[in-house]
């Protein structure tokens, strides 16, 4: 049965439309089949172009719940979102995309939970679907979340994704001036890294279940080379808002890694194409630029944490990234990356006790591969150990450093019986 529009309706959906394809049917019935009447569906026209528009104008002509916003060109996901949190009045907001669907009682369930205990967000479950229909069991984030807060742990490193599975509450959005990322990846992670750094009460309705449908051709599987541009213009906004409203180093921290994690590993993928190789050295260096933003801070000054996060994943500074640990270092880039890692510590000397972890690491590494009978080392890499040396023999406390690692003498070694060949 149709339901009269309210004034003032208890949730507001918002629902970015942009090629969902016949996904959008089974969206729009399952926020029109909702155990909660008192709703508005906001529906923010991207500018798609496979005709999903014209079936939620359908579905509008019967149900004045709907409504329907239109951006003037196509802006993505984040933008339109925002658009739909200015246009909504609803008592809290939900954010469901367009080729999803939720279980009938998911809207009910969630704003019970969120009006008896005043709660600024509330968390329901997440169920992923397969292309063929089939459920994916996945590690519930909930029990994550729950584990990660009892360790102390900060919200916001904990709920960085799913945030179509909670409701948030409007006024205490828009009064902290809370939106989602104008980037086209990731700006749901840097709205939740505002809305969780800035929540006061938060907790979970385990009833309330959002279904992820899982597409092939979905934004998220789009892995060209502007996708990292638009990475690296996603943490760039949320380095912005960690400057400018966090004050601790420990929390700020455990975000950063973790994203560094994430994007790098994403950048390592890339790079394995000749053509991205360039794409994949401006977003790394990109990605240096944003990180050593942090010591501007007045509690953040301490400059080690940032070769720690960059160590444990072994790439970040290097001018050609190199493959990932688990994926086996060639000795060049082991090579290129620790004349990188001296340099740095040359203009950063808080830095050296961090970095000789990992120097020593990647000595090590180098060392062996040089030793191995399958070594093929070229000349340049024997011109690039001679320059590191030569380089760093000017600073008595460098070559003090590098004199614990002599990594010369085995590489030269190799590079002789390259030679003899």
């Amino acid at each position: 049965m149709d339901m009269p529009q309210s004034a003032s309706p208890k949730v507001s959906v918002i629902i970015p439309v942009w090629n969902p394809g016949l996904g959008i049917c089974r969206c729009i019935d399952s926020l029109r089949d909702q155990t909660l009447d008192d709703i508005e569906m906001i529906f923010v026209d991207d500018c798609g172009t496979d005709g999903a528009m014209d079936i939620v104008r359908e579905a509008a002509a019967e149900d004045p719940r709907i409504r329907i916003i239109t951006n003037a060109e196509n802006m993505g996901p984040g933008v339109s979102r925002n658009a739909g949190i200015e246009a909504a009045r609803g008592a809290y907001l939900s954010f469901v995309d367009a080729d999803d669907y939720v279980n009938a009682c998911f809207l009910e369930r969630l704003y019970a939970k969120a009006i008896a205990g005043q709660l600024d967000i509330v968390k329901g479950r997440i169920c992923y679907v397969k292309e063929d229909v089939t459920q994916v069991n996945r590690p519930e984030l909930n029990d994550e979340i729950r584990k990660g807060v009892q360790l102390g742990k900060p919200l916001f490193c904990l709920f960085h994704y799913q945030h179509q599975s909670a409701l948030y509450r409007r006024a205490w959005l828009l009064k902290q001036g809370i939106c989602y990322g104008t980037s086209r990846r990731a700006e749901d992670v840097t709205f939740l890294l505002r809305a969780c750094h800035q929540a006061e009460r938060f907790d979970f309705e385990e009833s309330a279940e959002y279904h992820y449908c899982q597409r092939s051709d979905s934004l998220i599987h789009d892995m060209h080379l502007y996708t990292l541009e638009r990475k690296l213009h996603a943490f760039q906004e949320q380095m912005d808002y960690i400057v400018e409203y966090m004050e601790d180093e420990q929390d700020a921290s455990l975000f950063v890694a973790d994203r560094v994690h994430y994007d790098l590993r994403l950048c390592n993928y890339l790079r394995r194409k000749p053509e991205s190789r360039e794409a994949a050295n401006r977003f790394t260096t990109g990605l240096r630029e944003q990180v050593l933003r942090f010591p501007h801070l007045e509690k953040l000054k301490n400059e080690s944490f940032i070769v720690s996060v960059l160590c444990d994943y072994g790439v970040g500074l290097a001018r050609q990234p190199f493959n990932m640990p688990w994926e086996g270092l060639k000795v060049e880039r082991s090579v290129e990356t620790i004349r990188e890692w001296i340099d740095f510590v040359k203009e950063h000397p808080k830095c050296s006790k961090a970095a000789e972890q990992d120097l020593r690491r990647l000595y090590r590494v180098a060392e062996s591969m040089c030793h191995s009978d399958n070594s093929h080392l070229p000349p340049s890499l024997v011109r690039d150990v001679k320059r590191i040396f030569r380089k760093n023999a000017m600073k008595r406390t460098i070559r003090a450093f590098i004199a614990k690692f002599p990594l010369s003498e085995p590489l030269c070694r190799a590079a002789k019986r390259w030679r003899s060949r």
